[in-house]
């Protein structure tokens, strides 16, 4: 495991806007992401700094602490984490109609209204053990429930519908 120290590395902005960042050693990684280490809840520790070669990532180093990080630097990272990490919340459903084997769902998000598609419930759909739900529609964007019993009773309803 390579533990990046906060003050021997830097991370920068590319022509591209991608994050460039340059290991103690003096070496450039171009395009580099962000991930959170397990628990994936914990976004202020243990991020690691990976390359995607076609499907494959390759871990550049782990940074320990986010908070020892530059501000500058460490703003950066929480960005690329927000943006790879970035799942609306359904708060309502208006409908799910099922049509020639798609579901399409009508919901109200805290990012606004929003239609998607789902083709297979059983692999687009996943519950998790404290009553959340994540979909993920056709396109591969996610979409999670909080707390599936807080939903309207329509709401359930609708869900419940292609669910059971």
């Amino acid at each position: 495991m390579n533990i990046l120290q906060p003050d021997k590395i830097k991370i920068e902005k590319g022509v591209k806007g991608s994050l460039v960042l340059t290991g103690a050693d003096g070496k450039k990684y171009q395009r580099v992401n962000f991930i959170l280490l397990f628990p994936f809840t914990d976004t202020e520790n243990y991020i690691s700094a990976v390359i995607k070669t076609g499907t494959e990532y390759t871990e550049i180093g782990i940074i320990e602490h986010l908070k020892e990080l530059p501000v500058k630097i460490r703003e950066m990272v929480k960005e690329d984490l927000r943006l790879r990490y970035f799942v609306p919340e359904i708060k309502d459903i208006k409908y799910i109609s099922t049509k020639y084997w798609f579901h399409e769902f009508d919901v109200i998000t805290d990012r606004g209204e929003k239609k998607f598609y789902l083709r297979n419930v059983r692999e687009g759909v996943r519950f998790k053990t404290d009553n959340s739900i994540v979909i993920t529609d056709m396109e591969k964007n996610r979409y999670k429930i909080t707390d599936y019993k807080r939903l309207s009773v329509k709401a359930r309803a609708e869900l419940d519908r292609i669910l059971l």
